[in-house]
């Protein structure tokens, strides 16, 4: 550790408690994206709590919720682009909440509400970063830019949208973000690839009401007739059936299945954690980390048809739903995905399902050997005391190609959250270690990619 690096940490330390306050004012600010609850009332307060330490920063509206964008340029020097979210998802149920959930407590090492790691606390960690940069050096070693958004937690509708429109504005070198968790060994992580997804939701009909189930003999039933559709579409083996599903599906590079290779997997442990008695198996080979980052998936999401409330009702339903979420790999395309499964139900004889789609999120990839990824995972070992974890790609799908697709920017996301954050659930917390390091590997990482980026 340098002797600068050392008067960086002394200033987080000492503002400590301060940082904290403030993240607090932060998370109690509700800002639930799908039902529009506080999110002008959010956006403004992120714009002011950025300006406070010297972000030049405006409240920027799209056709739903504003994005926040802020900068702070540095001329002859690289830029580096800082993505984020305030959005948080709705609470309930709130009968689940050991404290009310916008209003944050520190219990056990860990800060409790919603939004804490996903991604309130991932944001404020670089608003700190540039308070704790300019405080010791005076300034800042890289250009910087943010484009916070108020979207992701309802699929970044307009987040692509204002990209395209936006592009010069956002011109960088990389794109940086936090979000996410951390391995569950507690080593910190370096992501650098997104699944995509194309999200679909089928409908069967049957009669033209419920019916009473007697009449099951004779009136067909869209509760059966979902299923008999749903059977189609995967195999016991754990294989797709769409027909073509996998054509385009881009196999691993050498490079990445040595890395994948190096990522730590106690399966036993992961069993325990999620309640089953086995993992399942690969269409290639077998392998957690291998299957989450090389294959896409085909998931029943939810099934919605007939009676479902306390006690028996004897019904035969008229309509059944099915919400489905296909995790897709490079190369492959959601809207071509989505005509594949039109193709495959026709032929099937399931003409009568309908299809409505949702989001279409294209998966995304940065290179591995990108000449930022050993600064960074350089960082993250000084901050936290222990090995990175590199991931080519993660399982859960995102706007990464906003960035690497729109913007042509490498992307790396860097999380801070613990692996039983919760996010999305009753409960939802950040380690107050993992708050505190991503700040003290945001003081490490910017004057260090400076320097790379500028050869």
């Amino acid at each position: 550790m340098t002797d600068l690096e050392s008067r960086l940490d002394e200033y987080i330390e000492a503002n400590r408690d301060r940082f904290l306050e403030e993240l607090f004012v932060f998370l109690r600010q509700p800002s639930i994206s799908t039902r529009d609850e506080g999110m002008g009332e959010c956006a403004a307060l992120l714009c002011n709590l950025m300006r406070d330490v010297g972000i030049d920063t405006r409240v920027m509206p799209t056709s739903r919720h504003p994005v926040v964008y802020g900068e702070i340029p540095k001329p002859g020097a690289p830029t580096v682009l800082v993505y984020g979210h305030y959005d948080v998802q709705p609470p309930e149920p709130l009968e689940l909440w050991t404290t009310p959930p916008f209003e944050p407590q520190i219990r056990n090492g860990k800060i409790y509400g919603r939004g804490t790691s996903d991604n309130k606390a991932q944001i404020f960690i670089y608003i700190k970063t540039v308070e704790t940069l300019r405080a010791v050096f005076g300034d800042l070693p890289v250009g910087l830019k943010f484009l916070y958004e108020g979207e992701e937690e309802i699929g970044s509708p307009n987040l692509a949208p204002f990209a395209r429109e936006h592009k010069e504005m956002l011109s960088a070198d990389i794109a940086y973000f936090s979000d996410s968790h951390i391995h569950e060994s507690g080593r910190p992580m370096v992501i650098l690839g997104l699944k995509g997804m194309a999200y679909v939701e089928l409908t069967a009909r049957g009669a033209r009401i419920d019916q009473h189930s007697m009449r099951a003999t004779g009136v067909p039933s869209a509760a059966w007739r979902l299923v008999w559709a749903l059977n189609t579409l995967k195999t016991s083996d754990n294989r797709i059936a769409i027909e073509g599903f996998y054509d385009d599906v881009r196999p691993l590079t050498n490079l990445e299945r040595e890395t994948i290779a190096q990522i730590p997997c106690d399966e036993g442990a992961l069993r325990e954690f999620f309640g089953v008695e086995a993992l399942l198996p690969g269409r290639v080979e077998d392998g957690y980390y291998f299957n989450l980052i090389s294959e896409p998936t085909c998931n029943i999401a939810g099934l919605i048809s007939g009676y479902t409330g306390p006690g028996s009702k004897t019904v035969l339903p008229s309509v059944a739903k099915a919400k489905i979420d296909m995790r897709l790999v490079p190369n492959q395309k959601p809207d071509d995905i989505c005509c594949k499964l039109r193709a495959h139900l026709d032929r099937h004889g399931f003409q009568d399902i309908e299809i409505e789609g949702h989001n279409e999120i294209i998966p995304s990839r940065t290179p591995i050997d990108h000449p930022a990824l050993p600064v960074i995972t350089g960082a993250l070992r000084d901050a936290y005391g222990s090995e990175p974890i590199v991931f080519p790609g993660i399982g859960g799908a995102g706007p990464n190609y906003v960035f690497t697709d729109i913007l042509e920017q490498p992307c790396f996301v860097v999380p801070h959250a613990t692996h039983d954050q919760a996010n999305h659930a009753p409960d939802e917390s950040m380690d107050l270690a993992g708050f505190f390091n991503g700040i003290r590997t945001g003081v490490r990482v910017f004057p260090r990619l400076a320097e790379t980026l500028r050869r």
